[in-house]
């Protein structure tokens, strides 16, 4: 089963409830808009801090936005915040994973190529869309057929 993880999930959720806000957000909102609890948020919000997709304000009436429109933010960046890049298989990690058998296997090329699409088609999806209605695919579907071509 291909998978986010769930913290890469709840970012997803946060970073979502942040789009179209010009104001800061508190972690006490973001706890009553995403029911998650303040332990978890504080993780995720340093997290997406460090990845430049949020800015942190600190002070009395501090808080934190986006760091850019939701137009320009894609649904790879939060789960690559979170999760670290988008790796399927262990052969396929940048820095060559844990796979003991990849001299001898002969699936590597391919498992790439496969890796490569995902990620492209999670690169083209922006927050933006994933806000519009679920019957809305026009962009998602365009997003993959530019992947495909």
């Amino acid at each position: 089963m291909i998978r986010i993880s769930r913290m890469a999930d709840y970012a997803l959720l946060v970073v979502f409830k942040m789009c179209g806000r010009e104001e800061l957000i508190t972690l006490d909102n973001l706890c009553e808009l995403t029911a998650l609890p303040l332990p978890t948020l504080r993780k995720l919000m340093r997290a997406l801090t460090h990845s430049k997709l949020v800015e942190s304000v600190r002070g009395p009436h501090g808080g934190y936005k986006l760091s850019s429109q939701p137009d320009q933010i894609s649904i790879a960046e939060v789960i690559e915040a979170i999760d670290g890049p988008i790796a399927l298989t262990e052969c396929v990690k940048l820095d060559g994973g844990d796979c003991e058998i990849v001299d001898t296997c002969g699936l590597k090329g391919n498992w790439n190529i496969v890796n490569r699409l995902i990620s492209n088609a999670l690169h083209n999806v922006k927050l933006d869309a994933m806000g519009k209605a679920p019957m809305d695919v026009k962009r998602l579907k365009s997003a993959l057929i530019t992947i495909s071509e």
